[in-house]
């Protein structure tokens, strides 16, 4: 037992290490209005939210990963003698084999990829947030209009924009 805690604490702290190294990025368009700021960015999010995903692979493979694993937790043990600890063997071994997480993680970094495409077209430019800029980022909670004026003065500040950009 002691073992799984260390375990446990161990992966929570590799975890929050490494979340903690990440930058943080966002979207500049310098010059633009604030509506045009706003507009074009929701436009490119939209396009990507509303696509059908049904026919890409990775929503095909988590859905046949659910059916299996959610049958496999509703029907009664194969043979009679199997007790918990096998059935539970048997879920994590099907777990590992459909891996739906990853499968949800290979649609969202789709999409993802599909939203900064289209940022790029519409004349968005990617830019690295420094530290202090993360720092009173993340004072806003998402979705308040407080949140998106800061990042509009962020983004369309060319100064900013130009001093911080990805190199693609």
């Amino acid at each position: 037992m002691p073992k799984i805690g260390l375990v446990l604490a161990l992966l929570c702290a590799a975890t929050s290490a490494h979340a903690k190294g990440a930058d943080t990025y966002s979207w500049g368009k310098p010059g633009a209005s604030r509506e045009a700021f706003d507009g074009g960015s929701r436009a490119c999010m939209l396009q990507a939210a509303r696509r059908d995903v049904t026919g890409d692979g990775s929503t095909q493979r988590y859905v046949r990963g659910a059916r299996v694993l959610e049958r496999e937790a509703n029907t009664p043990p194969r043979v009679p003698t199997d007790d918990i600890f096998t059935q539970s063997e048997r879920q994590v071994l099907l777990r590992r084999m459909y891996n739906p997480d990853k499968q949800v993680d290979a649609l969202q970094t789709t999409l993802q990829s599909e939203v900064d495409q289209c940022l790029v077209k519409a004349g968005y430019v990617r830019f690295t947030l420094t530290r202090e800029q993360a720092r009173t980022l993340k004072r806003y909670r998402p979705g308040t209009e407080q949140r998106k004026a800061y990042l509009y003065a962020l983004g369309s500040d060319a100064g900013i924009v130009e001093a911080q950009k990805v190199a693609n």
